[in-house]
């Protein structure tokens, strides 16, 4: 029998049935050379992916702080981890600049551009400009996340990664709270980038506003997710702790 902590496969998902398998459905089954070259799924709590850090070194403070799980104002999604059945969980963690100059962001891996989101402004009534990929799209639409306590919407301008490394294929990574500016704009579905490749500029948009960060998820490869036994209740999530995934990675 699988550990409540233990990755579960798509099938497994989507016998559970409900809102998850629905939601998981959607995702694109991995092409046999895709599903070859992955690795063993990481431990979604200890576990890291090889990365080079999307800043570089003396950008933002150091060393990080794993705000993983901590407590968040707003309602709660899908995709949300949990502190109870109607508090919202943080799912990723956040990193701040050094100074209040802000630093670039760039891929952490090779990649495609999954989906690629900005606004022309940090209010819920912004126009919404949301690009995804029709072959690899991120597990979630996170352009609908509305932070309904500050009434400003939850994730602001990002991107999603489809990691196409070897070491790390399929997994996804989140990057938020970007400013929108040309660099951002000029990204597009499907784009290969390395990482070399800047992908916009750190901001305070969505609900950062006032204090600029990168907010960083690591999601598990499409049709895979696990039994967050962190979550009260547990919940079927896909993103994974990605504190230790930076912690490691290499510096820029």
């Amino acid at each position: 029998m699988k550990s409540l902590a233990e990755p579960v496969s798509r099938r497994t998902l989507l016998r559970a049935g409900g809102a998850t398998a629905a939601a998981l459905a959607l995702w694109p089954a991995l092409s046999s050379a895709e599903v070859l070259a992955a690795p063993t799924l990481v431990d979604p709590y200890s576990g890291a992916i090889p990365l080079v850090f999307p800043l570089r070194w003396k950008t933002y403070q150091s060393p990080v702080q794993n705000n993983w799980h901590a407590s968040r104002e707003g309602q709660l999604y899908e995709w949300s981890h949990q502190d109870s059945s109607t508090a919202r969980a943080h799912d990723g963690v956040d990193v701040y600049p050094r100074s209040s100059a802000l630093p670039t962001v760039y891929a952490p891996f090779t990649a495609k551009i999954a989906a690629v989101c900005t606004r022309s402004d940090n209010t819920l009534s912004a126009t919404v400009n949301y690009q995804i990929s029709a072959t690899t799209p991120p597990p979630w639409d996170y352009s609908t996340g509305i932070d309904n306590v500050a009434n400003l919407p939850l994730y602001g301008n990002f991107v999603w990664l489809y990691s196409t490394d070897p070491r790390s294929a399929g997994y996804f990574v989140f990057f938020c709270h970007l400013q929108n500016e040309p660099t951002l704009r000029a990204l597009a579905p499907d784009q290969t980038v390395t990482t070399t490749t800047a992908l916009g500029v750190m901001g305070d948009t969505g609900n950062a506003q006032g204090t600029p960060q990168l907010h960083v998820e690591v999601h598990y490869p499409s049709g895979n997710g696990f039994a967050c036994t962190h979550c009260t209740p547990t919940k079927t999530v896909t993103s994974i702790d990605p504190f230790n995934s930076l912690a490691n990675a290499t510096r820029r």
